[in-house]
């Protein structure tokens, strides 16, 4: 009986370990303007994948969303898009907010993003 209830308990115990392992490290919403007034973009990184929006802060309208695979490797946060064009992000000195390592003018990515932290996160 012992055996049964232990084996169910280690079941229980590998599930949950592989659910922790799905997310990654740099898991979260990310802000960042491209130029002095914008557009803003928002970058939002779940599991495998990431989707960042384009949002005309002036006219109050979406410009354009974009969606992204994503990969965890060495200390970096790859996406990469549907034309297969890679982005690279290192944390910030901070380490919570992103440096992007290969974007700026004509990448359509701004260098710098900030971490969103909502409220329940404290």
């Amino acid at each position: 009986m012992k055996s049964k209830r232990l084996m169910a308990c280690a079941a229980i115990a590998s599930s949950f370990s592989l659910l922790i392992g799905c997310g990654n490290a740099y898991e979260g919403t990310y802000r960042a303007l491209d130029g002095f007034l914008g557009p803003l973009m928002v970058l939002e990184v779940t599991g495998r994948k990431a989707h960042a929006t384009k949002v005309d802060i002036i006219r109050n309208i979406v410009l354009s969303e974009e969606d992204f695979t994503v990969e965890d490797k060495s200390e970096k946060l790859l996406i990469t898009n549907s034309r297969g064009k890679t982005f690279a992000f290192s944390r910030s000195v901070n380490e919570k907010d992103l440096e992007c390592l290969n974007c700026g003018f004509g990448t359509g990515l701004p260098k710098v993003w900030q971490k969103i932290i909502k409220n329940n996160d404290f």
